[in-house]
């Protein structure tokens, strides 16, 4: 946004519109759809793509702001799965929770694929907590309806498994 002139500030009627304007600008990107920031299913996206998009999102989860990468995450849940986790508010309890805490701000992670099919994939990651623990999850990924067509999104994953591994 640029002003033109000192006086339209000066201006009575003109400071007015600039303080609208800013609060106007101030709230929209408070309440701003968070899906302009968020990359979306779509059938060009692999398996392990999807995977690595959630991955990346929750190793820095609050940035761009509070829990952007679970919300990131909650971006690419399959449909059935937002039933069982959903909603968000929930979804985000679950991940802060003991059996998926350690992927918020972890710091680096492995992706192995196990299986792959037409319609569903799964994978092992290990991931290297902030704690310095390493820890297993699976991954399952199924194909859902989208509108660009048939999208990777993510079906289950489970609780942490310790892999008794320790960064010393």
């Amino acid at each position: 946004m640029s002003f033109h002139g000192a006086d339209s500030i000066r201006h009575p009627a003109g400071l007015l519109l600039l303080v609208c304007v800013l609060t106007l600008s101030v709230a929209g990107a408070q309440e701003g759809p968070a899906a302009d920031r968020l990359l979306e299913p779509s059938p060009e996206r692999s398996a392990r793509e999807v995977i690595t998009i959630q991955l990346d999102a929750l190793s820095d989860n609050d940035q761009p702001e509070t829990n952007a990468g679970i919300e990131q995450v909650w971006a690419f849940a399959h449909p059935r799965n937002r039933v069982i986790t959903g909603p968000l508010s929930r979804f985000t309890r679950m991940l802060r929770g003991p059996g998926y805490g350690m992927l918020i701000n972890h710091l680096s992670y492995e992706i192995t694929e196990i299986r792959r099919t037409g319609r569903t994939a799964v994978y092992q990651v290990k991931v290297l907590s902030r704690d310095g623990g390493f820890y297993r999850f699976r991954w399952r990924l199924e194909k859902a309806a989208q509108p660009g067509g048939p999208a990777w999104m993510t079906t289950r994953v489970t609780p942490a498994e310790q892999t008794g591994e320790q960064l010393s």
